[in-house]
């Protein structure tokens, strides 16, 4: 009799996301249309907040960073489900008509279906739009959870996951965690550590009309990267579980900066995703390698090694813990397919709650290749999916109590 409960259930709640679907799309496209860079949240954090009060969250907080905290209360009987997702979005670029959010047929972005366009789509406005539309799929139907269906729409997650420290201070948790970044559907189960560092190079400036009274540093620079690019970069290994460790150059900046004047100091900036079996000591240790073995080849090599940052990836095993499964049966009785357990080659905030021991599963539309390109966009039908998706996950982890 309940097993015919919950299928009657999780029909009406299919149901009722397609009844919504225009309201769904609209309200992402308005997420498009709010420019939100890293620091620059107020407007779409405020938006977010009077839509969640209008859709009937029982709690809507927003602290001082312009994270957005919301809650559809349970009856404290079942366990609570969190779902994070981030406002804030990268730089167009060359992106045209990045605020569009225009609904559009897919075929000139290699898509057989219906899109919705826009810097944020994939990476991840359509995910928190998701999650809250899910919310309001709750209230409509009346559903009684026994546990808090929660989000955090947190701002700065492309400057270090500024956001999800707060609220994780703040103490917003949840008994399982949903992080809402691109998956194309499937199910992530982590991903990659991720090293940041710089070489900073000295030289020696003096007027460019006679270059040999100075020492170059970008050409020093230069000659550092090419090393690092032969003698590093093709020994980086490979994990079975996550794959390649990558390593690329994001920056260089020189000084003084002026057209006429021979450089005294180049720095570069290297972005590495690390797998367990590159740790960050192996990496530092590769760098003064190759900067002591230039330095006995060129002896007005100058260089030194900014502090490394590092952010570590995690996992959350199949086989501790029983959630991985259970997130992948709630899937599968939504959409028919089962669900293929993946990593994300990019980082995401997930680590943070993994650290303090919590399960934390990756499930969003969109796909990963389209994050930060000029070809940002969500599969509309992924993306309603992703609503049904969200809405039967907290009843499947919070428990129904009734509806």
């Amino acid at each position: 009799m309940f097993l015919n409960s919950m299928k009657s259930l999780l029909k009406t709640i299919c149901d009722r996301v397609d009844e919504k679907g225009d309201v769904a799309i609209s309200f992402l496209q308005d997420l498009i249309r709010t420019p939100s860079f890293s620091g620059e949240e107020a407007e779409i954090s405020t938006l977010i907040s009077e839509k969640a009060q209008k859709l009937g969250f029982d709690e809507v907080n927003q602290d001082l960073l312009y994270d957005v905290m919301m809650v559809i209360k349970g009856d404290d009987k079942g366990n609570s489900l969190l779902f994070n997702g981030h406002i804030d979005q990268v730089p167009c670029g060359d992106m045209v008509e990045p605020y569009s959010g225009k609904l559009m047929y897919g075929e000139p972005l290699g898509v057989d279906e219906s899109v919705v366009y826009g810097r944020g789509a994939s990476d991840m406005k359509a995910a928190v739009a998701a999650a809250i539309m899910a919310g309001s799929v709750l209230k409509d139907l009346d559903i009684n959870l026994r546990g808090d269906y929660k989000i955090a729409a947190v701002s700065q997650e492309e400057a270090g996951g500024v956001g999800t420290k707060a609220t994780i201070n703040d103490g917003f948790l949840g008994d399982v965690v949903i992080i809402g970044e691109a998956t194309n559907l499937n199910l992530a189960l982590g991903h990659r550590g991720m090293i940041f560092s710089s070489v900073v190079v000295q030289g020696k400036s003096c007027h460019a009309s006679d270059p040999n009274l100075g020492i170059n540093a970008i050409c020093k620079a230069v000659d550092l990267i090419n090393r690092i690019r032969t003698d590093m970069m093709p020994l980086l290994p490979h994990h079975n579980l996550f794959g390649q460790t990558t390593m690329t150059f994001t920056n260089i900046i020189a000084k003084p900066g002026a057209i006429n004047v021979v450089p005294e100091e180049c720095s570069f900036y290297i972005d590495c995703r690390n797998t367990p079996n590159y740790p960050k000591k192996t990496f530092t240790k590769g760098l003064e390698n190759i900067i002591s073995s230039q330095s006995e080849i060129d002896p007005e090599m100058n260089a030194q090694i900014c502090p490394v940052r590092e952010s570590n990836g995690f996992y959350t095993d199949p086989i501790k813990y029983k959630e991985v499964e259970e997130a992948r049966t709630a899937i599968s009785e939504t959409l028919g397919v089962v669900p293929q357990l993946t990593v994300w080659t990019f980082g995401t905030d997930g680590a943070f709650y993994s650290k303090r021991g919590l399960p934390v599963l990756g499930f969003g539309p969109g796909e990963e290749r389209f994050a930060h390109s000029q070809e940002d966009h969500v599969k509309v039908n992924d993306y309603l999916k992703a609503i049904k998706t969200y809405a039967w996950l907290a009843c499947k982890f919070c428990g129904v109590k009734s509806y």
